[in-house]
């Protein structure tokens, strides 16, 4: 009876090992699949609604280099809650992310200064920006709907001054270098929806914010904060053969 139980006890033992190393740490799992997918080349180009994704551990805890599953794993880190609320959406490319915010959110009928309820939204996107690298383009856009009893004479004014307002706020802190942003206004001329209803009309009036990769990411850089408060984020002289 006695070497029956020793043997029960060895059994029991091993097999509570097996099941703790069948065990799957899902954090750990993300981050390595997510190496290897980067390894093995593996791209992709669409509308990102999944959950998030893997990502690559030496990218996040060294110097920051342009990557879009990098980039969008900080981007929904961020704005979480207007993710699910739906009040911005995010499309990832290769080269690219790209944050839509509607006029709901942004501005109001035929103005282009900032709601309120936008510079929170606003300044959670300013601390993706300070940490990534990349030029940042912010896009305004509109409808086909003229211009009425309004400072701006045409979408085109409107839509530039609206993203304007949006740069300005985000380098508004001094944190961000100015070079790295842009600001444009497309009116009418990019709807994403024909403009035959309110409710597309209302979808075409929206301000992109865009992460640009850099033409040569070696010649970009992102430094922690200097003693002045302020971010070196500026574009490294090429270099000399």
């Amino acid at each position: 009876m006695v070497t029956f139980g020793d043997l029960m006890s060895l059994l029991l033992c091993f097999f509570v090992l097996l099941l703790s190393f069948s065990t799957m740490d899902p954090a750990m799992f993300k981050e390595v699949s997510g190496s290897l997918r980067q390894a093995f080349g593996v791209q992709r180009e669409d509308i990102v609604y999944d959950i998030p994704r893997g990502v690559d551990i030496v990218a996040r805890e060294f110097n920051p280099i342009f990557d879009v599953d990098v980039i969008l794993e900080k981007i929904k880190s961020a704005i979480k809650l207007e993710l699910i609320k739906g009040e911005i959406e995010i499309e990832a490319m290769s080269d690219r992310v790209v944050l839509r915010l509607g006029d709901e959110v942004t501005f109001d009928p035929g103005k282009a200064v900032l709601k309120p309820r936008a510079k929170p939204i606003l300044a959670k996107i300013r601390k993706v920006i300070e940490e990534v690298p990349g030029e940042v383009m912010v896009a305004g856009h509109t409808d086909d709907v003229p211009i009425k009893n309004s400072i701006f004479t045409s979408n085109w004014s409107l839509s530039a001054a609206r993203a304007a307002a949006v740069v300005e706020f985000l380098l508004e802190p001094r944190t961000i270098a100015s070079e790295r942003m842009a600001a444009v206004g497309y009116a009418d001329s990019r709807p994403r929806f024909p403009n035959d209803t309110a409710e597309h009309r209302a979808k075409n009036r929206r301000v992109e914010i865009v992460f640009l990769q850099p033409t040569n990411p070696d010649d970009f850089n992102v430094t922690p904060i200097t003693e002045k408060g302020l971010k070196d984020q500026e574009l490294l002289p090429p270099p000399v053969y």
